[in-house]
């Protein structure tokens, strides 16, 4: 079992986010903030952008993350986050990360990021047994 982390530093000044947000929310008080990004497109850019801008930490869940060429963005922009110093939990469903295994582990490598599956799978090379045989997953 892992423990959680706080963070460490001072919480002095604002974040980049918290700045862009601040005039928001004085303006619209009582509401979530919650905006539905149905495009592809602009969801990726909105993702890409907070973690290019994180300060403090970044908690990251995927149900998909595939090794496509938005993943790799992705991946590195986490790696990027880390680097400046940004704590990164990244929290996926193992039954969607074939082939990643490596780059998982070598985040996972990083002092300031901490990788977890969920629905893990025990074998990770019989990946295509483990639907066969792990009858827990059929829920």
């Amino acid at each position: 079992m892992t423990e959680a982390f706080e963070l460490s530093q001072p919480l002095e000044r604002s974040s980049w986010l918290e700045t862009q947000l601040e005039p928001e929310c004085l303006r619209h008080p009582g509401l979530s903030g919650v905006h539905q990004l149905s495009d592809g497109l602009d969801a990726f850019a909105a993702r890409y952008l907070l973690m290019q801008k994180a300060e403090r930490s970044l908690d990251i869940q995927y149900y998909i993350w595939q090794n496509d060429l938005s993943g790799r963005l992705l991946f590195s922009a986490v790696l990027e986050a880390a680097r400046r110093g940004v704590k990164v939990r990244l929290l996926l469903d193992d039954n969607n990360t074939p082939g990643l295994d490596d780059t998982l582990a070598q985040l996972n490598r990083h002092p300031n990021i901490e990788v977890r599956l969920f629905n893990p799978f025990s074998f990770r090379t019989l990946r295509a047994l483990g639907y066969l045989t792990d009858f827990a997953r059929l829920n």
